[in-house]
């Protein structure tokens, strides 16, 4: 899926004002938001936050930039305009639009209204669309409304057509996503290894965390903190075999990347912790390197993001990721930890290649 926070992130930085009015920009230590092209200070890219409109910004407690003053903006680019209110009309999941005849009203041919909103807005309209759904589907799930209502709502024309283009974006399971996984038991086991303690736990479906540490009884409390309405329970006989293999892989002697994998997260983060997974024992990738392999080049804020919020250590081998400059980066677990497994992946390399 195409990020498009991360065009939208590429214009603020650039402070590209040729798609000013097709989004603004809020900055959460400051309570302003602002419209690409802005002169003002660049923020950090933790405080930004993305609107469609100035409305949905005023809503979530920001007021307008007195520089740039977003709300005053008016566009006087025609195609400009005609792309922004197709937006507008898409993001209303109950409308039905006819992009041939939209474009044939406001003057221009289908395959150039198409080409420009791809342009100005960074993906193009049908992925939009998914993505418009998507947002407004997530919505309705946390407003704890049924998961049939919540497809309705979208957009979705049929529960059909909902899980098969749609279910895959919210990495998990609709009703799981709902209910912060509420009625799964999840077990779990710990180990004590040269690096740490670490603590697995997995669903019947596979890893869903692995945490590494110097107190293994924090850990745990942080598993229950992460999993607060599944059942968890300690199994150290169902998880044996698991538990192998991640103390394997800390002696960068076992991959631990083969063990299935239960995971939460957005369509974006599963398909960067899905290339993380392939990338060899003894091998790092930069994080631009990810970002190509990831087919989202541009992407390479988002990729770290990605890399920070993975939940499962070792199986999902981010300590892989370094920088371009080859130190290594930040690291959930600590960078020391980061450090003696890649030195043992290293070593273990080295004596199977010689």
């Amino acid at each position: 899926m195409i990020d498009l926070d991360e065009f939208r992130w590429n214009a603020v930085i650039t402070r590209d004002s040729s798609v000013a009015g097709t989004f603004v920009y809020g900055v959460t230590s400051t309570g302003v938001f602002c419209r690409s092209g802005c002169t003002s200070r660049r923020p950090l890219r933790r405080n930004v936050v993305f609107f469609t409109t100035t409305v949905e910004a005023v809503e979530a407690g920001f007021r307008a930039c007195r520089r740039c003053r977003p709300d005053e903006l008016a566009v006087h680019d025609p195609a400009v305009a005609a792309v922004v209110e197709l937006c507008r009309r898409l993001e209303n999941p109950k409308e039905t639009i006819n992009v041939s005849a939209f474009a044939a009203d406001h003057g221009y041919s289908e395959r150039h209204l198409r080409r420009r909103f791809s342009e100005l807005i960074g993906v193009p309209i049908g992925a939009f669309t998914r993505i418009a759904r998507d947002e407004h589907l997530r919505g309705s799930l946390r407003s704890r409304v049924t998961v049939t209502q919540a497809i309705v709502d979208a957009g979705y024309g049929s529960s059909r057509a909902f899980y098969e283009h749609g279910a895959t974006r919210l990495g998990m399971a609709p009703r799981r996503y709902r209910d912060g996984g509420r009625g799964e038991r999840i077990a779990f086991t710990s180990l004590e290894t040269p690096i740490g303690f670490v603590v697995v736990a997995a669903t019947a479906r596979g890893v869903c965390a692995v945490r590494i540490g110097a107190d293994e009884l924090t850990l745990i409390d942080e598993l229950r903190d992460e999993f607060p309405h599944a059942t968890l329970v300690r199994d150290d006989d169902e998880l044996v075999d698991v538990a192998g293999v991640l103390a394997g892989a800390v002696r960068g002697e076992a991959d631990a990347t083969r063990l299935p994998i239960d995971l939460e997260g957005t369509a974006f983060q599963m398909r960067v912790w899905d290339v993380l997974r392939d990338v060899p024992i003894g091998q790092t990738f930069t994080y631009a390197q990810l970002a190509e392999e990831n087919g989202t080049p541009r992407a390479v804020r988002a990729v770290a993001s990605a890399c920070a919020a993975n939940p499962a250590a070792l199986v999902v081998p981010c300590h892989r990721i370094i920088r371009r400059d080859g130190t290594l980066g930040g690291y959930r677990w600590g960078l020391d930890v980061k450090e003696a497994l890649l030195e043992n992946e290293r070593a273990t390399a080295a004596r199977v290649n010689s």
